[in-house]
């Protein structure tokens, strides 16, 4: 607690407290109304009469419209700085989400990580602000209002304020429970809406196999365990609130009979009486807004720990080492003895990987599926860490630079390839919004995608939709790979990119891929061996080690499944023409 609130509310004490002073002077001009409504009372029997009640009632009236000031006033400083909260949260959530290993979102969905960026965020503010409002306020209201009644009367003020103690130590009572259905409460949201997010975004595939039902029935059971939650959220406010509300009715009784007593002993007035009734009036509303501050705490409370929880998670190893390696050329990269595995407790992916490509050369990776190939991409893309002494560019070891500079040579072009909803053009310039249009149409060129976009009615501002939904799996994978030509690299990662695309677009692409003057040093992973045999050197995986490498034209006489491959591709290509 005390760590998010020097990193976030305190950054705006100067609010705080401009707002606490406000708060203070509202509580202080409150708790004079009745003072002034108990002189005008006891003056209603005097002789003088109106001369007497004339000054008071404008003293009255002054102190009204003051309070009504001071109290929009409170009210406006102190919600501002939850508001700067809320944005310096949602800000650095973010941005620190972008510095996280794949490791994070392997264990956190999207659709919690959504909410925690949303409705644990609302509720941080909802106590920096309301939260330090009512905590304020309810502390100054009876401190003021304790001190005014202690000065009539001592023991009228220990008799009224009785039930408070007790009431106090049944709420305790509640708060336990009410943090942990909150937290359940919130956790549930997560789930929810994550599954939601999947659904919607996989609209077609539900509606293909006809599983509306069995998507409404696993909804509902989520849905149905989240309204049991609230339901029972709902019951601890509910008898939390008429309880406070109940204690300050006993306070009203208590003083109706004891102080009714002191009054016919004329050990106070009337106007005394009438006094002591507003201050329990005054009372009346922090008591029973008790409940609902506490629900405020509770709330961001258990927020805090779900938003720490993305906060506390180390960002990539290698964003805080200094700069050594520049990749201002093709590199030389090199794998020695690598084993990789996603935890601790997994077995291997890749297992005593290695292997060399010189600058400017292409390295095929041929395997079937869950060889290792991706995790290789995601490897050498320096998306996933890894151990120190295993990845060389240029001979220096990745892990002891600075991971950012070295990614910003280095362009991919994933398998699981994403197109974001805007412009072709957006799209294409994404690592670089400043490209001109001649630098979108080389790349579009140069990916064999040019003619499609010129088909397009809107040519380079269509929008592509979600994920590139208008687009067919060849378009998007070329949009892709003119992305990726666009950017500044000197290093070219391809996983699987040729696989959706047909036959002479394919060649197409494999020409415009090896006719470069100054080509990068490039990863090539593919299935189809015509996309790999005009590389400098290939390796096989096969169950996350290398089985064999070579030149193509060694590998074709190795009995293997690059051979196996090679041959059954070149039957299903002559039985093709």
């Amino acid at each position: 607690m005390w760590s998010f609130i020097k990193r976030y509310p305190l950054r705006y004490w100067r609010w705080y407290i401009i707002g606490l002073f406000t708060l203070v002077l509202t509580t202080f001009i409150t708790t004079l109304i009745p003072i002034e409504i108990m002189h005008i009372i006891d003056a209603i029997n005097n002789a003088n009469g109106w001369l007497i009640l004339k000054p008071m009632v404008i003293r009255l009236i002054a102190l009204a419209a003051g309070l009504a000031i001071v109290r929009t006033l409170s009210r406006i400083i102190i919600f501002n700085p939850g508001r700067y909260v809320e944005y310096d949260l949602r800000k650095h959530i973010h941005s620190h989400l972008l510095t996280l290993p794949p490791s994070f979102f392997r264990t956190h969905t999207i659709g919690d990580t959504m909410s925690r960026m949303i409705n644990d965020i609302q509720a941080l503010r909802l106590m920096s602000a309301f939260g330090f409002l009512h905590i304020v306020n309810t502390t100054m209201i009876y401190t003021l209002v304790m001190i005014q009644m202690l000065a009539i009367h001592p023991v009228l003020t220990c008799w009224v304020l009785l039930p408070v103690p007790f009431a106090l130590l049944v709420i305790r009572f509640f708060v336990k429970k009410l943090y942990t259905y909150i937290k359940a409460s919130q956790e549930q949201l997560g789930t929810i809406t994550d599954f939601f997010v999947e659904s919607v975004a996989n609209m077609n595939l539900i509606k293909t196999f006809t599983a509306e039902s069995q998507i409404i029935n696993e909804m509902q059971r989520d849905n149905i365990q989240y309204r049991t939650t609230q339901i029972k959220l709902a019951s601890i406010r509910s008898t939390m609130f008429p309880f406070i509300a109940t204690i300050g009715s006993i306070g009203q009784i208590i003083l109706l009979y004891v102080g009714g007593k002191l009054v016919i002993s004329g050990a106070i007035t009337i106007g005394e009486l009438v006094a002591f009734s507003s201050y329990l009036v005054l009372l009346a509303w922090p008591t029973a807004a008790l409940s609902w501050i506490i629900n405020i705490i509770q709330r961001g409370l258990a927020s805090l720990n779900r938003v720490q929880d993305i906060l506390s998670t180390s960002p990539h190893p290698q964003l805080n080492h200094p700069s050594i390696s520049n990749l201002t050329q093709a590199p030389t990269i090199e794998i020695k003895h690598l084993t990789f595995s996603y935890d601790a407790d997994s077995d291997p992916i890749l297992k005593d990987v290695s292997f060399r490509v010189e600058s400017g050369q292409r390295l095929g990776v041929f395997g079937a599926s869950g060889a290792g190939k991706t995790t290789l991409a995601s490897i050498l893309s320096l998306i996933e860490p890894t151990v120190p002494g295993t990845l060389f560019f240029n001979g220096q070891d990745v892990t002891e630079s600075n991971v950012k500079p070295l990614r910003d040579r280095i362009s991919v072009v994933p398998q699981r390839r994403f197109l974001f909803s805007t412009s072709i053009a957006n799209n294409i310039a994404f690592s670089d919004p400043t490209m001109d249009k001649n630098d979108h149409q080389a790349a579009a060129t140069r990916a064999c995608v040019i003619t499609d976009i010129l088909a397009f009615p809107n040519q380079w501002d269509t929008l592509v939709g979600e994920k590139g939904v208008i687009l067919s799996g060849g378009q998007q994978h070329r949009l892709a790979m003119a992305r990726a030509y666009a950017a500044k690299h000197n290093i070219l990662i391809l996983d699987d990119v040729l696989s959706s695309v047909d036959h002479d677009t394919e060649q197409q692409m494999i020409d415009a891929l090896f006719n470069q003057e100054y080509p990068p040093t490039t990863i090539i992973i593919a299935h189809r061996i015509s996309a790999l045999q005009h590389c400098d050197h290939i390796i096989v995986l096969e169950n996350g080690c290398i089985r064999d490498e070579g030149r193509h034209n060694d590998l074709i006489l190795m009995d293997g499944p690059y051979k196996a491959t090679w041959q059954y591709q070149q039957l299903e290509a002559s039985l093709n023409e």
